[in-house]
This record gives structure tokens, sequence and C-alpha cells, in this order.
């Protein structure tokens, strides 16, 4: 990853999970950023221009709270990372995705930074939870 998630940040959360879908599926699923509204129950809204390339901006609402993102890593179809903002918090977030034959071994970390974010902490722990279990309910009926 070009930026690592920063273990000590007042909020911190790793979860994994197996995903009975080969890599290029979860990857593709991943990466179709303007799509995510269709498979996670807490995004609303996506507006992504452009490539999923480094440096690629995009904006989403999840939580109803407005987040400014930019793609960090993109190397598909083991890893998909970006950074966001949200009022004076910034988030890491990065996807690994490890082939295991036709399965896919998951690790999400996501990192938040800022005034109050250790507040969040609890609310990101469910948050990755629930969105890493719609990602594999989404992987896992297109197989």
């Amino acid at each position: 990853m070009k930026i690592e998630i920063n273990k000590n940040a007042p909020a911190y959360n790793e979860t994994q999970l197996l995903i009975h879908s080969p890599a290029e599926q979860v990857y593709k699923i991943l990466s179709s950023i303007n799509d995510w509204p269709k498979w996670q129950s807490s995004v609303s809204k996506v507006q992504l221009k452009g490539w999923i390339i480094p440096e690629t901006k995009f904006v989403w609402k999840a939580g109803g709270l407005r987040i400014k993102s930019k793609i960090h890593t993109a190397v598909p179809p083991t890893e998909l990372g970006w950074t966001g903002k949200i009022l004076w918090i910034k988030a890491i977030h990065n996807w690994e995705l490890i082939p295991e034959g036709r399965s896919t071994h998951v690790i999400v970390r996501e990192s938040l930074e800022g005034f109050l974010a250790g507040l969040l902490n609890k609310t990101l722990i469910e948050g990755m939870d629930r969105n890493l279990y719609e990602l594999k309910l989404e992987a896992e009926k297109r197989e």
C-alpha cells in the first residue's frame, strides 16, 4: 500500500473474512465505486469521475456524512486503498485481497485521526464488519 494505516490512531480497526469468490470478482465489486450504494447499506451516494488509479478523487455519502476521498493504491486484484476527509477527521482505508483458490481471504483496515476521532471507534468497528459481510454477500451471489 502506498499509504499505510496508522495502528496508533485514536480509532483503528482490522477485520478479515473468507469470501467464496475469486479475488478478481471481489476486486471488481470493490473498485466499481459508483455502484457502492447497490450493495453497501450505509452508502447512499457516490460520484467518481475517472479511472480507478492513484490520485483519482471521489465524493460519497455514508451514514449521512459527506466524504471526500482519493485513491492512493489500486493494484488489481489484490490491493485497493483510499484516504478520506469527513469534517475534521482524516481516514485511511485499505483492502487486501489474498487469493485462495476460488476463494479470497479479505483483510480490511481503517484508521481515523483528528479531533474526537476516538469517539468513533465503536462505529468504525461495527461499520467495517457490516461492510465486509455485505461484500461477501454481493460477491458470493455473483458466483
